[in-house]
Protein backbone atom coordinates (compact mmCIF):
# COMPACT_ATOMS: atom_id res chain seq x y z
CA UNK A 1 0.00 0.00 0.00
CA UNK A 2 1.59 3.23 -1.07
CA UNK A 3 0.31 6.56 0.75
CA UNK A 4 1.42 10.57 -0.07
CA UNK A 5 1.01 11.80 3.40
CA UNK A 6 0.71 9.37 6.50
CA UNK A 7 -1.38 12.23 7.93
CA UNK A 8 -5.29 11.48 8.58
CA UNK A 9 -5.41 15.74 7.62
CA UNK A 10 -4.43 14.56 4.07
CA UNK A 11 -5.90 11.40 3.34
CA UNK A 12 -4.91 10.41 0.47
CA UNK A 13 -3.15 8.01 -1.84
CA UNK A 14 -0.83 8.09 -5.10
CA UNK A 15 -1.93 6.90 -8.67
CA UNK A 16 -0.50 3.20 -9.30
CA UNK A 17 -1.60 0.16 -11.16
CA UNK A 18 -3.94 -1.72 -8.10
CA UNK A 19 -5.88 -4.99 -7.40
CA UNK A 20 -7.99 -2.87 -4.97
CA UNK A 21 -8.75 0.48 -3.70
CA UNK A 22 -10.89 1.97 -0.78
CA UNK A 23 -12.04 5.21 0.37
CA UNK A 24 -14.05 5.59 3.96
CA UNK A 25 -14.75 7.85 6.61
CA UNK A 26 -12.21 6.50 9.11
CA UNK A 27 -9.00 4.89 9.33
CA UNK A 28 -10.36 1.45 10.67
CA UNK A 29 -12.95 1.22 8.19
CA UNK A 30 -10.85 1.58 5.28
CA UNK A 31 -7.65 -0.97 6.88
CA UNK A 32 -10.72 -3.47 7.64
CA UNK A 33 -11.86 -3.27 3.60
CA UNK A 34 -7.92 -3.40 2.75
CA UNK A 35 -7.58 -6.60 4.83
CA UNK A 36 -10.91 -7.82 3.08
CA UNK A 37 -9.66 -7.44 -0.70
CA UNK A 38 -6.10 -8.86 0.70
CA UNK A 39 -7.94 -12.26 2.10
CA UNK A 40 -9.40 -12.21 -1.83
CA UNK A 41 -12.39 -10.17 -1.13
CA UNK A 42 -14.72 -8.89 -3.95
CA UNK A 43 -15.30 -5.19 -3.89
CA UNK A 44 -18.79 -6.16 -2.44
CA UNK A 45 -17.12 -7.62 0.36
CA UNK A 46 -14.71 -5.20 1.37
CA UNK A 47 -17.78 -2.59 1.00
CA UNK A 48 -19.67 -4.35 3.05
CA UNK A 49 -17.63 -5.00 5.46
CA UNK A 50 -16.29 -1.74 5.75
CA UNK A 51 -20.15 -0.43 6.48
CA UNK A 52 -19.96 -2.40 9.37
CA UNK A 53 -16.99 -0.91 10.80
CA UNK A 54 -18.52 1.98 10.15
CA UNK A 55 -21.74 1.08 12.15
CA UNK A 56 -19.00 0.94 15.06
CA UNK A 57 -16.14 3.77 14.65
CA UNK A 58 -18.24 6.02 13.17
CA UNK A 59 -21.28 6.37 15.73
CA UNK A 60 -22.27 9.91 15.30
CA UNK A 61 -22.84 9.16 11.09
CA UNK A 62 -24.29 5.48 10.71
CA UNK A 63 -24.94 2.60 12.81
CA UNK A 64 -26.83 -0.85 12.75
CA UNK A 65 -30.07 2.23 13.64
CA UNK A 66 -29.88 3.27 10.04
CA UNK A 67 -30.27 3.22 6.69
CA UNK A 68 -27.91 2.23 3.38
CA UNK A 69 -27.87 2.59 0.16
CA UNK A 70 -25.09 1.05 -2.41
CA UNK A 71 -24.21 1.56 -5.80
CA UNK A 72 -22.69 -1.50 -7.52
CA UNK A 73 -21.51 -1.87 -10.65
CA UNK A 74 -20.19 -5.03 -11.53
CA UNK A 75 -17.11 -6.32 -13.61
CA UNK A 76 -19.61 -7.58 -16.45
CA UNK A 77 -20.65 -3.60 -16.80
CA UNK A 78 -24.16 -4.15 -15.09
CA UNK A 79 -24.93 -1.43 -12.65
CA UNK A 80 -27.29 -1.88 -9.63
CA UNK A 81 -29.17 0.00 -6.92
CA UNK A 82 -29.55 -1.66 -3.61
CA UNK A 83 -32.13 0.91 -2.46
CA UNK A 84 -31.98 0.57 1.97
CA UNK A 85 -33.81 3.72 2.35
CA UNK A 86 -35.75 3.35 5.49
CA UNK A 87 -39.74 3.48 6.01
CA UNK A 88 -41.40 4.43 8.97
CA UNK A 89 -43.82 2.49 11.43
CA UNK A 90 -47.23 1.49 11.21
CA UNK A 91 -48.33 3.69 13.93
CA UNK A 92 -46.58 7.16 12.27
CA UNK A 93 -48.59 9.81 11.64
CA UNK A 94 -48.97 13.91 12.66
CA UNK A 95 -51.39 12.55 15.83
CA UNK A 96 -49.29 9.79 16.80
CA UNK A 97 -45.37 12.20 16.77
CA UNK A 98 -45.02 15.79 18.27
CA UNK A 99 -43.15 18.34 16.41
CA UNK A 100 -40.65 17.78 18.81
CA UNK A 101 -41.02 13.92 18.84
CA UNK A 102 -40.38 13.74 15.46
CA UNK A 103 -37.40 15.89 16.22
CA UNK A 104 -35.56 13.97 18.20
CA UNK A 105 -35.97 10.52 20.30
CA UNK A 106 -37.86 7.14 20.20
CA UNK A 107 -40.63 8.45 17.92
CA UNK A 108 -38.18 10.04 15.29
CA UNK A 109 -37.27 6.58 14.22
CA UNK A 110 -37.55 4.84 10.97
CA UNK A 111 -37.28 1.19 10.92
CA UNK A 112 -33.45 0.49 10.56
CA UNK A 113 -32.97 -0.95 7.20
CA UNK A 114 -28.74 -1.09 7.31
CA UNK A 115 -28.43 -4.74 8.74
CA UNK A 116 -31.03 -5.71 6.09
CA UNK A 117 -29.01 -3.86 3.65
CA UNK A 118 -25.61 -4.96 4.06
CA UNK A 119 -26.67 -8.95 4.22
CA UNK A 120 -28.71 -8.41 1.04
CA UNK A 121 -25.72 -6.98 -0.64
CA UNK A 122 -23.54 -9.37 0.78
CA UNK A 123 -25.09 -12.85 -0.11
CA UNK A 124 -26.25 -11.82 -3.88
CA UNK A 125 -22.97 -10.31 -4.61
CA UNK A 126 -20.11 -11.00 -2.27
CA UNK A 127 -17.65 -14.51 -2.03
CA UNK A 128 -16.95 -14.57 1.53
CA UNK A 129 -18.87 -16.06 4.53
CA UNK A 130 -20.87 -13.75 6.83
CA UNK A 131 -18.24 -14.26 9.82
CA UNK A 132 -15.90 -12.87 7.72
CA UNK A 133 -16.80 -9.39 6.54
CA UNK A 134 -18.21 -9.03 10.28
CA UNK A 135 -15.20 -9.66 11.90
CA UNK A 136 -13.40 -6.63 11.80
CA UNK A 137 -16.57 -4.85 13.08
CA UNK A 138 -16.88 -7.07 15.68
CA UNK A 139 -12.84 -7.17 16.87
CA UNK A 140 -13.31 -2.88 16.69
CA UNK A 141 -16.29 -2.69 19.34
CA UNK A 142 -14.77 -5.85 21.42
CA UNK A 143 -10.60 -4.01 21.59
CA UNK A 144 -11.82 -0.94 20.69
CA UNK A 145 -10.26 1.98 18.74
CA UNK A 146 -9.08 5.45 19.29
CA UNK A 147 -11.39 9.02 19.58
CA UNK A 148 -10.14 11.38 16.61
CA UNK A 149 -10.13 15.50 17.70
CA UNK A 150 -13.27 15.42 15.43
CA UNK A 151 -14.99 12.65 17.28
CA UNK A 152 -14.03 14.15 20.53
CA UNK A 153 -15.48 17.19 19.76
CA UNK A 154 -18.93 16.28 18.50
CA UNK A 155 -19.08 14.02 22.03
CA UNK A 156 -18.34 17.51 24.07
CA UNK A 157 -20.91 19.31 22.14
CA UNK A 158 -23.83 17.02 22.07
CA UNK A 159 -23.04 15.64 25.90
CA UNK A 160 -25.76 16.59 28.17
CA UNK A 161 -27.36 18.75 25.56
CA UNK A 162 -30.17 16.44 24.15
CA UNK A 163 -33.73 17.38 24.71
CA UNK A 164 -34.61 13.62 23.97
CA UNK A 165 -36.11 11.78 26.41
CA UNK A 166 -35.29 8.48 27.52
CA UNK A 167 -32.20 6.48 27.54
CA UNK A 168 -29.35 8.99 25.89
CA UNK A 169 -26.17 7.06 25.11
CA UNK A 170 -23.44 6.65 27.42
CA UNK A 171 -21.67 8.56 24.68
CA UNK A 172 -24.07 11.76 25.59
CA UNK A 173 -23.82 11.46 29.31
CA UNK A 174 -21.14 14.62 30.42
CA UNK A 175 -19.82 12.38 33.12
CA UNK A 176 -18.52 9.81 30.81
CA UNK A 177 -16.70 11.60 27.60
CA UNK A 178 -14.01 9.59 27.02
CA UNK A 179 -10.72 12.04 26.29
CA UNK A 180 -8.97 12.53 23.10
CA UNK A 181 -6.90 9.65 21.98
CA UNK A 182 -8.86 7.53 24.47
CA UNK A 183 -9.03 3.60 23.09
CA UNK A 184 -13.18 3.25 23.36
CA UNK A 185 -14.56 0.17 23.26
CA UNK A 186 -18.22 -1.07 22.68
CA UNK A 187 -19.11 -4.39 24.17
CA UNK A 188 -22.67 -4.42 23.94
CA UNK A 189 -22.31 -3.40 20.25
CA UNK A 190 -19.68 -6.43 20.01
CA UNK A 191 -22.33 -9.12 21.14
CA UNK A 192 -25.18 -7.20 19.19
CA UNK A 193 -22.77 -7.81 16.36
CA UNK A 194 -21.64 -11.21 16.86
CA UNK A 195 -25.23 -12.58 17.42
CA UNK A 196 -26.05 -11.19 14.14
CA UNK A 197 -22.87 -13.26 12.31
CA UNK A 198 -23.66 -15.91 14.51
CA UNK A 199 -27.67 -16.52 14.53
CA UNK A 200 -27.99 -14.07 10.80
CA UNK A 201 -29.18 -10.62 9.99
CA UNK A 202 -33.13 -12.22 10.55
CA UNK A 203 -32.55 -11.91 14.28
CA UNK A 204 -32.74 -8.49 13.85
CA UNK A 205 -36.07 -8.14 12.32
CA UNK A 206 -37.92 -11.60 13.45
CA UNK A 207 -35.88 -12.72 16.11
CA UNK A 208 -34.26 -11.82 19.74
CA UNK A 209 -32.71 -9.12 19.27
CA UNK A 210 -35.99 -7.93 17.25
CA UNK A 211 -37.78 -8.42 20.39
CA UNK A 212 -35.72 -6.40 22.72
CA UNK A 213 -35.59 -3.63 19.60
CA UNK A 214 -39.49 -3.65 20.06
CA UNK A 215 -39.34 -4.27 24.26
CA UNK A 216 -37.11 -1.02 23.78
CA UNK A 217 -39.50 1.11 22.14
CA UNK A 218 -43.02 -0.03 24.10
CA UNK A 219 -40.72 1.37 27.19
CA UNK A 220 -39.98 4.44 26.32
CA UNK A 221 -42.87 5.70 24.00
CA UNK A 222 -41.69 4.52 20.41
CA UNK A 223 -44.26 3.26 17.79
CA UNK A 224 -41.46 0.45 16.05
CA UNK A 225 -43.13 -3.02 17.22
CA UNK A 226 -42.51 -6.40 16.56
CA UNK A 227 -45.18 -6.74 14.06
CA UNK A 228 -43.09 -3.57 11.91
CA UNK A 229 -39.77 -5.35 12.41
CA UNK A 230 -41.12 -8.92 11.19
CA UNK A 231 -43.00 -6.95 8.18
CA UNK A 232 -39.91 -5.13 7.03
CA UNK A 233 -39.62 -5.57 3.25
CA UNK A 234 -36.24 -6.61 1.98
CA UNK A 235 -34.06 -3.66 0.27
CA UNK A 236 -35.52 -3.42 -3.32
CA UNK A 237 -32.96 -3.82 -6.16
CA UNK A 238 -33.63 -0.97 -8.89
CA UNK A 239 -32.50 0.60 -11.95
CA UNK A 240 -30.30 3.57 -11.65
CA UNK A 241 -30.59 6.90 -12.75
CA UNK A 242 -28.46 8.43 -15.34
CA UNK A 243 -27.58 11.82 -17.46
CA UNK A 244 -24.55 12.83 -19.61
CA UNK A 245 -22.42 15.40 -18.98
CA UNK A 246 -19.84 16.50 -21.03
CA UNK A 247 -20.56 13.43 -22.40
CA UNK A 248 -19.96 11.63 -19.70
CA UNK A 249 -22.14 9.62 -18.28
CA UNK A 250 -22.68 9.90 -14.85
CA UNK A 251 -24.89 7.08 -12.90
CA UNK A 252 -26.70 7.60 -9.39
CA UNK A 253 -30.01 6.44 -7.24
CA UNK A 254 -33.29 7.23 -8.11
CA UNK A 255 -35.67 8.73 -5.10
CA UNK A 256 -35.92 9.21 -2.34
CA UNK A 257 -32.27 9.41 -2.98
CA UNK A 258 -30.71 12.31 -4.32
CA UNK A 259 -29.47 11.33 -7.03
CA UNK A 260 -32.36 13.15 -9.36
CA UNK A 261 -30.85 16.38 -7.70
CA UNK A 262 -27.10 15.96 -8.70
CA UNK A 263 -28.03 14.71 -11.79
CA UNK A 264 -30.46 17.80 -12.27
CA UNK A 265 -27.40 19.89 -11.34
CA UNK A 266 -24.86 18.99 -13.55
CA UNK A 267 -26.85 19.24 -16.77
CA UNK A 268 -27.95 23.12 -15.52
CA UNK A 269 -24.22 23.79 -15.16
CA UNK A 270 -23.17 22.32 -18.30
CA UNK A 271 -25.39 24.71 -19.77
CA UNK A 272 -24.28 27.72 -17.56
CA UNK A 273 -20.37 27.00 -18.29
CA UNK A 274 -17.95 25.84 -21.12
CA UNK A 275 -16.42 23.06 -21.03
CA UNK A 276 -12.80 23.28 -20.01
CA UNK A 277 -12.17 26.06 -17.36
CA UNK A 278 -12.37 28.76 -19.39
CA UNK A 279 -14.43 30.73 -16.42
CA UNK A 280 -12.49 32.68 -13.77
CA UNK A 281 -13.04 30.81 -10.23
CA UNK A 282 -15.56 33.43 -8.88
CA UNK A 283 -17.37 32.89 -12.04
CA UNK A 284 -17.33 29.26 -11.76
CA UNK A 285 -18.43 29.55 -7.96
CA UNK A 286 -21.08 31.84 -9.20
CA UNK A 287 -22.72 29.54 -11.35
CA UNK A 288 -22.36 26.50 -9.24
CA UNK A 289 -24.24 28.58 -6.20
CA UNK A 290 -26.96 29.68 -8.69
CA UNK A 291 -27.45 26.05 -9.74
CA UNK A 292 -27.61 24.68 -6.18
CA UNK A 293 -29.89 26.97 -5.45
CA UNK A 294 -32.57 26.16 -7.97
CA UNK A 295 -32.72 22.76 -8.21
CA UNK A 296 -33.24 22.31 -4.03
CA UNK A 297 -35.78 25.14 -5.14
CA UNK A 298 -37.53 23.53 -8.09
CA UNK A 299 -37.53 19.56 -5.27
CA UNK A 300 -39.26 22.21 -2.83
CA UNK A 301 -41.86 23.54 -5.11
CA UNK A 302 -42.36 19.98 -6.99
CA UNK A 303 -41.26 17.61 -4.57
CA UNK A 304 -41.29 13.76 -6.16
CA UNK A 305 -41.59 10.70 -4.51
CA UNK A 306 -40.24 7.09 -5.54
CA UNK A 307 -44.09 5.60 -6.28
CA UNK A 308 -44.77 8.44 -8.57
CA UNK A 309 -41.33 8.79 -10.67
CA UNK A 310 -42.31 7.07 -13.95
CA UNK A 311 -40.93 6.74 -16.84
CA UNK A 312 -42.73 10.37 -18.45
CA UNK A 313 -41.16 12.12 -15.40
CA UNK A 314 -37.98 10.50 -15.09
CA UNK A 315 -37.82 11.86 -19.26
CA UNK A 316 -38.90 16.00 -18.23
CA UNK A 317 -36.47 16.43 -15.06
CA UNK A 318 -33.15 14.73 -16.45
CA UNK A 319 -34.07 16.80 -20.55
CA UNK A 320 -31.75 19.20 -22.34
CA UNK A 321 -34.93 21.45 -22.56
CA UNK A 322 -35.49 21.58 -18.79
CA UNK A 323 -31.84 22.35 -18.12
CA UNK A 324 -31.68 25.16 -21.15
CA UNK A 325 -35.13 26.59 -19.45
CA UNK A 326 -33.59 27.02 -16.18
CA UNK A 327 -30.07 27.74 -16.98
CA UNK A 328 -31.96 30.77 -19.52
CA UNK A 329 -33.69 31.98 -16.65
CA UNK A 330 -30.45 31.94 -14.37
CA UNK A 331 -28.55 33.82 -17.18
CA UNK A 332 -31.08 36.40 -17.48
CA UNK A 333 -30.81 37.27 -13.70
CA UNK A 334 -33.94 35.61 -12.49
CA UNK A 335 -34.57 31.74 -11.12
CA UNK A 336 -33.23 33.17 -7.55
CA UNK A 337 -36.55 33.66 -5.79
CA UNK A 338 -36.83 34.03 -2.24
CA UNK A 339 -38.25 30.95 -0.29
CA UNK A 340 -40.61 31.81 2.92
CA UNK A 341 -39.03 33.67 6.01
CA UNK A 342 -37.54 31.40 7.99
CA UNK A 343 -37.43 28.23 6.13
CA UNK A 344 -33.97 26.31 7.53
CA UNK A 345 -32.18 23.47 5.56
CA UNK A 346 -32.70 20.35 7.83
CA UNK A 347 -29.77 19.17 9.53
CA UNK A 348 -28.19 15.97 8.88
CA UNK A 349 -24.87 13.80 8.62
CA UNK A 350 -24.19 10.32 6.93
CA UNK A 351 -20.83 8.35 6.01
CA UNK A 352 -19.66 7.37 2.40
CA UNK A 353 -17.13 5.19 1.26
CA UNK A 354 -15.91 3.80 -2.23
CA UNK A 355 -14.28 0.74 -3.26
CA UNK A 356 -13.22 -1.32 -5.81
CA UNK A 357 -11.51 -4.67 -6.96
CA UNK A 358 -8.63 -6.36 -9.10
CA UNK A 359 -11.59 -7.76 -11.22
CA UNK A 360 -13.60 -4.19 -11.69
CA UNK A 361 -16.37 -4.68 -9.12
CA UNK A 362 -16.72 -0.80 -7.74
CA UNK A 363 -19.11 -0.08 -4.88
CA UNK A 364 -20.55 3.36 -3.67
CA UNK A 365 -22.09 3.50 -0.33
CA UNK A 366 -23.38 5.79 1.44
CA UNK A 367 -25.64 4.97 4.72
CA UNK A 368 -26.91 7.09 7.84
CA UNK A 369 -28.55 7.82 10.85
CA UNK A 370 -30.06 11.14 10.06
CA UNK A 371 -28.41 13.63 12.49
CA UNK A 372 -25.28 13.88 14.09
CA UNK A 373 -25.95 11.06 16.90
CA UNK A 374 -29.36 10.31 14.98
CA UNK A 375 -32.48 10.02 18.06
CA UNK A 376 -29.78 10.57 20.68
CA UNK A 377 -31.12 7.59 22.62
CA UNK A 378 -29.84 4.20 21.87
CA UNK A 379 -30.58 0.47 23.27
CA UNK A 380 -27.88 0.36 25.67
CA UNK A 381 -28.10 -3.71 25.97
CA UNK A 382 -27.67 -3.67 22.45
CA UNK A 383 -25.42 -0.56 21.80
CA UNK A 384 -26.72 1.35 18.88
CA UNK A 385 -28.18 4.66 18.43
CA UNK A 386 -31.51 4.80 16.99
CA UNK A 387 -32.18 6.91 13.88
CA UNK A 388 -33.82 9.97 13.21
CA UNK A 389 -34.87 10.12 9.90
CA UNK A 390 -38.83 11.22 10.72
CA UNK A 391 -37.86 14.86 10.93
CA UNK A 392 -37.67 14.56 7.41
CA UNK A 393 -41.11 14.11 6.65
CA UNK A 394 -43.31 16.93 6.38
CA UNK A 395 -46.06 17.04 8.33
CA UNK A 396 -48.20 18.37 4.81
CA UNK A 397 -50.42 15.28 3.75
CA UNK A 398 -49.61 16.20 -0.16
CA UNK A 399 -46.11 16.13 0.10
CA UNK A 400 -44.64 12.54 -1.74
CA UNK A 401 -42.66 11.64 1.86
CA UNK A 402 -45.47 13.32 4.35
CA UNK A 403 -45.23 12.14 8.24
CA UNK A 404 -47.98 8.81 8.02
CA UNK A 405 -47.86 4.95 8.12
CA UNK A 406 -44.56 3.75 6.40
CA UNK A 407 -43.33 6.74 4.97
CA UNK A 408 -40.63 6.81 3.78
CA UNK A 409 -38.53 9.92 4.27
CA UNK A 410 -36.73 11.98 1.42
CA UNK A 411 -32.82 11.31 1.21
CA UNK A 412 -29.80 13.18 -0.24
CA UNK A 413 -27.72 10.18 -0.38
CA UNK A 414 -25.72 10.14 -3.92
CA UNK A 415 -23.63 7.06 -4.71
CA UNK A 416 -22.34 8.18 -7.85
CA UNK A 417 -20.52 6.84 -10.60
CA UNK A 418 -19.04 8.68 -13.64
CA UNK A 419 -18.26 6.62 -17.20
CA UNK A 420 -16.41 7.16 -19.85
CA UNK A 421 -17.66 7.05 -22.88
CA UNK A 422 -14.68 6.12 -25.41
CA UNK A 423 -12.93 3.82 -23.31
CA UNK A 424 -15.09 0.33 -23.37
CA UNK A 425 -12.37 -1.53 -21.83
CA UNK A 426 -12.31 0.47 -19.08
CA UNK A 427 -15.24 3.06 -19.01
CA UNK A 428 -15.21 3.89 -14.98
CA UNK A 429 -13.80 7.26 -14.51
CA UNK A 430 -15.44 8.41 -10.67
CA UNK A 431 -16.48 6.37 -8.18
CA UNK A 432 -17.78 8.87 -5.34
CA UNK A 433 -20.07 9.92 -2.83
CA UNK A 434 -20.56 12.25 0.32
CA UNK A 435 -21.63 13.17 4.02
CA UNK A 436 -23.60 16.17 4.75
CA UNK A 437 -27.25 16.15 4.13
CA UNK A 438 -28.10 18.56 1.20
CA UNK A 439 -24.01 19.31 0.99
CA UNK A 440 -23.78 16.36 -0.30
CA UNK A 441 -25.11 17.34 -3.75
CA UNK A 442 -23.25 20.82 -3.73
CA UNK A 443 -20.42 19.14 -2.63
CA UNK A 444 -20.71 15.93 -5.70
CA UNK A 445 -21.58 18.72 -7.89
CA UNK A 446 -18.43 20.57 -7.92
CA UNK A 447 -15.66 17.49 -7.37
CA UNK A 448 -17.25 16.43 -10.91
CA UNK A 449 -17.28 19.55 -12.21
CA UNK A 450 -13.55 20.59 -10.80
CA UNK A 451 -12.37 16.73 -12.08
CA UNK A 452 -14.41 17.00 -15.54
CA UNK A 453 -14.18 21.25 -16.44
CA UNK A 454 -11.36 22.52 -14.88
CA UNK A 455 -8.74 19.47 -14.65
CA UNK A 456 -8.15 19.00 -11.34
CA UNK A 457 -7.37 15.35 -9.94
CA UNK A 458 -9.48 13.82 -7.24
CA UNK A 459 -7.41 14.77 -4.63
CA UNK A 460 -6.98 18.01 -5.32
CA UNK A 461 -10.83 18.21 -6.55
CA UNK A 462 -11.72 17.26 -3.13
CA UNK A 463 -9.79 19.37 -1.28
CA UNK A 464 -10.69 22.61 -3.00
CA UNK A 465 -12.65 24.79 -1.44
CA UNK A 466 -16.86 24.97 -1.54
CA UNK A 467 -19.63 26.66 -1.48
CA UNK A 468 -23.08 25.77 -0.99
CA UNK A 469 -26.46 27.81 -1.82
CA UNK A 470 -29.36 27.58 0.70
CA UNK A 471 -32.66 27.50 -0.01
CA UNK A 472 -33.20 30.50 2.04
CA UNK A 473 -30.79 32.07 -0.05
CA UNK A 474 -28.09 32.26 2.23
CA UNK A 475 -24.93 31.11 0.89
CA UNK A 476 -21.65 29.48 2.41
CA UNK A 477 -18.34 29.47 1.04
CA UNK A 478 -15.06 28.22 2.55
CA UNK A 479 -11.74 30.45 2.68
CA UNK A 480 -9.70 31.01 0.74
CA UNK A 481 -12.22 30.86 -2.10
CA UNK A 482 -13.98 34.37 -0.49
CA UNK A 483 -12.43 36.93 -2.77
CA UNK A 484 -13.67 40.27 -3.12
CA UNK A 485 -14.30 39.60 -6.56
CA UNK A 486 -16.72 36.40 -5.87
CA UNK A 487 -18.55 38.12 -2.73
CA UNK A 488 -19.37 40.84 -4.60
CA UNK A 489 -20.77 38.20 -7.67
CA UNK A 490 -22.78 36.43 -4.92
CA UNK A 491 -24.65 39.03 -2.69
CA UNK A 492 -26.87 40.58 -5.40
CA UNK A 493 -28.45 37.29 -5.11
CA UNK A 494 -27.81 35.68 -1.98
CA UNK A 495 -27.58 37.24 1.47
CA UNK A 496 -26.60 36.32 4.31
CA UNK A 497 -22.86 34.94 2.08
CA UNK A 498 -21.14 33.39 4.98
CA UNK A 499 -17.70 32.86 5.17
CA UNK A 500 -16.31 29.59 6.66
CA UNK A 501 -12.59 28.45 7.64
CA UNK A 502 -10.82 26.38 5.12
CA UNK A 503 -12.14 22.60 4.94
CA UNK A 504 -15.21 23.39 6.88
CA UNK A 505 -16.90 20.40 8.95
CA UNK A 506 -20.69 21.50 7.30
CA UNK A 507 -19.35 21.76 3.93
CA UNK A 508 -19.74 17.62 3.52
CA UNK A 509 -17.16 14.98 2.83
CA UNK A 510 -16.33 13.10 -0.57
CA UNK A 511 -14.65 10.08 -0.31
CA UNK A 512 -13.66 9.12 -4.08
CA UNK A 513 -11.52 6.86 -6.86
CA UNK A 514 -10.34 8.35 -9.49
CA UNK A 515 -9.62 6.00 -12.56
CA UNK A 516 -7.04 6.82 -15.17
CA UNK A 517 -6.56 6.01 -18.37
CA UNK A 518 -3.56 4.12 -18.51
CA UNK A 519 -5.09 1.95 -15.30
CA UNK A 520 -3.87 3.38 -12.64
CA UNK A 521 -5.82 5.23 -9.73
CA UNK A 522 -5.99 8.14 -7.10
CA UNK A 523 -7.92 7.65 -4.04
CA UNK A 524 -8.93 10.75 -2.08
CA UNK A 525 -10.92 10.86 1.47
CA UNK A 526 -11.99 14.65 2.55
CA UNK A 527 -9.97 16.50 4.52
CA UNK A 528 -13.48 17.95 6.26
CA UNK A 529 -13.62 14.82 8.34
CA UNK A 530 -11.40 11.86 9.72
CA UNK A 531 -11.51 9.63 6.51
CA UNK A 532 -8.35 7.70 4.86
CA UNK A 533 -7.60 6.12 1.40
CA UNK A 534 -5.70 2.72 0.54
CA UNK A 535 -4.74 1.12 -3.11
CA UNK A 536 -3.55 -2.14 -2.96
CA UNK A 537 -0.66 -2.25 -5.49
CA UNK A 538 -0.72 -3.88 -8.42
CA UNK A 539 2.46 -6.71 -7.21
CA UNK A 540 0.56 -6.85 -3.82
CA UNK A 541 -1.55 -10.83 -2.90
Amino acid sequence: MQALGKSVELSTVSAVSHTGAVATAFPDATQAAVEILRAGGNAIDAAVTAAWALSVCEPSASGIGGQTVLLIRLADGEIRVIDGHSYGPAAASCGTISKEQQRVGYRSCTIPSTPATLQYAHEKYGILSRHRVMAPAIRLAETGYRLTRLQHRQMRQAAGRSEAPGRLHPLLSKSVVPELGALFRQPQLARTLRRLADVGIEDFYTGEIGRRIARDMAEQGGLITEQDLADFALPAETEPLSATYRGYTVVSVPPPGGGLVLLQALKILEQLTPARGELSDSAWYEAIAATVFSVFRAREVQPIGPEHFDSAQRHWLLSDLRAEWIAAGIASGGGIAREKPGFREEPGDTTHLSVADRWGNVVALTQSIQSVFGAKVAHHELGFFYNNYLRTCPRRSAHPSALGPHCRPRSNAAPTLVLRPDLPASPVALVLGAAGSRRIISALLQVISLVLDRGLDIVAAVAAPRLHALVSRAAWIEQPAASATLLARLEPRFSPVLIKPRHHYALAAVQALQFTRTGDVLGAADPRRDGTAALLAGDEE
